[in-house]
């Protein structure tokens, strides 16, 4: 079977972790779990960047989740492909240059896989990335739409 890569971004603060938060609830969906056994993995790699290019490396499909500061409502989902972010097109993840950057490398090398798909849910502008703190409501009401967003295209791209 052809690998899906998922890979949650983030670190382990407040909303900032949204990327990881999606990863978990996403591995322990029914529909996650009802995939091919090896058809699709979900991680967080950590920190962005060479461990994250490792981590795409050999894969057909790689989904990215992270968050984002761009000005919408918070819990807002956006949906992209990695041309689009790369060039500058899309909302900025928590990382902003970081992520932009290690996908252009990834491209410039020929290590980026072919297809690739960036989720950011928006965070409020008032996130506090100092200390750790439960995530909020808006962040985790977005939950049940990215997983569902991404088994769609899970399921959009095994069928194509």
């Amino acid at each position: 079977m052809t690998p899906i890569r998922i890979q949650g971004l983030g670190s382990p603060l407040g909303d900032d972790r949204v990327g990881w938060i999606a990863v978990e609830n996403l591995v322990q969906s029914d529909g996650f779990r009802a995939l091919p056994e090896g058809f699709a993995s979900a991680e967080i790699p950590d920190p962005v960047g060479n461990n994250l290019l490792d981590a795409m490396r050999d894969a057909s499909l790689v989904i990215l989740i992270d968050a984002a500061q761009s000005g919408t409502p918070a819990g807002t989902i956006h949906r992209l492909d990695a041309e689009n972010f790369e060039n500058g097109a899309a909302p900025y993840s928590s990382y902003g240059f970081g992520l932009s950057a290690t996908l252009a490398l990834g491209r410039a090398l020929t290590e980026l896989p072919p297809n690739a798909i960036l989720f950011l849910i928006e965070i409020p502008a008032t996130a506090e990335f100092g200390r750790a703190s439960i995530p909020s409501a808006p962040v985790t009401g977005a939950m049940p739409g990215v997983i569902a967003a991404v088994l769609a295209d899970i399921r959009r791209w095994a069928d194509s």
